[in-house]
């Protein structure tokens, strides 16, 4: 995976991401890069609409759960 993509997702170890920063900081490109995907994850956010979890399909997911454990 992109090392871009671990960084925005959270899941790039302190390592990664502090290599990944620094390399932002002197490459034009990456930094660009690294500005549009965050933006568009701002923006992207924003606008989905969260919808509350019916009852019943949680408790038939956790039914499922339960019988294959």
């Amino acid at each position: 995976m992109d090392i871009l993509q671990l960084v925005l997702d959270g899941e790039a170890s302190d390592t990664e991401k502090e290599y990944y920063m620094h390399h932002i900081e002197e490459c034009m490109p990456c930094y660009r890069n690294y500005n549009i995907e965050s933006e568009i994850r701002n923006i992207l956010r924003s606008k989905l609409e969260k919808k509350p979890v019916p009852t019943d399909l949680v408790t038939a997911i956790r039914s499922k759960v339960n019988e294959t454990a």
